[in-house]
């Protein structure tokens, strides 16, 4: 019995492991909903492109009222291999209202751009909490 307790314990443990290696994954999702997050309950960001203009969006919101975001949006440029940013915003809000941003930049040259947002989570006391990474889909001009 001892024997069975723990092997279901032990893939419970390496699903969980799993789960979290895939949730702020830049390439498996756009959007973070997870059970392993504190006070964290919903980060998404998306990107549209029209002619050389750039659309970035992105929504954090909070489990609890208690709960204040930081976030940080920023449109990203695929460069020799690696990501430059090209410009960032910052929106702050609390619990179930959350953080909303819909930012444009244009004249946009040619190649491959993201959106990604980073957030930030504090609690009723302004002490850090957690903090979560999301990036978009790629478009290309």
């Amino acid at each position: 019995m001892k024997k069975t307790i723990t092997v279901i314990l032990s893939m419970f443990i390496l699903f969980s492991f799993l789960t979290v290696a895939t949730a702020d994954s830049p390439y498996s999702s756009e959007s973070v909903t997870s059970y392993r997050y504190i006070g964290l309950y919903n980060a998404s960001t998306n990107l549209s492109i029209t002619g050389n203009t750039a659309r970035c969006n992105g929504s954090a919101f909070a489990k609890s009222p208690n709960y204040s975001l930081k976030v940080t949006l920023s449109l990203q440029k695929s460069m020799n291999g690696s990501w430059s940013t090209i410009v960032s915003w910052k929106g702050t809000g609390t619990g179930y209202v959350g953080v909303v941003l819909s930012e444009t930049s244009s004249g946009l040259s040619s190649g491959t751009y993201r959106c990604k947002m980073y957030v930030r989570v504090y609690d009723s006391n302004g002490i850090f909490v957690e903090s979560s990474t999301v990036f978009s889909q790629t478009c290309s001009i």
